[in-house]
């Protein structure tokens, strides 16, 4: 094989990893009557909150800021009687 061909080879193998691993990363998706919460906290600590996502079929917070340090929660949506 030759050097270019092992270059385009390798070129390819990394784009197909770096595809698969954006999938595996994505966040998942909730079932009918529940939510995602996403916390994020200041740092590695987690101890103080400065901002929250959510999304799903229930009341979905959004303020504050995104940061690395993030919990993902999910949640039954309360029912209205």
């Amino acid at each position: 094989m030759h050097k270019s061909s092992k270059s385009k080879l390798a070129l390819i193998a990394f784009a197909v990893g770096m595809t698969l691993s954006l999938a595996a990363s994505a966040l998942p998706y909730p079932n009918p009557g529940e939510s995602y919460v996403q916390t994020y906290y200041s740092d590695a600590t987690y101890t103080e909150i400065v901002g929250e996502r959510g999304y799903g079929d229930c009341l979905n917070p959004r303020w504050g800021v995104s940061t690395r340090y993030v919990r993902l929660v999910r949640i039954a949506c309360p029912v209205m009687d």
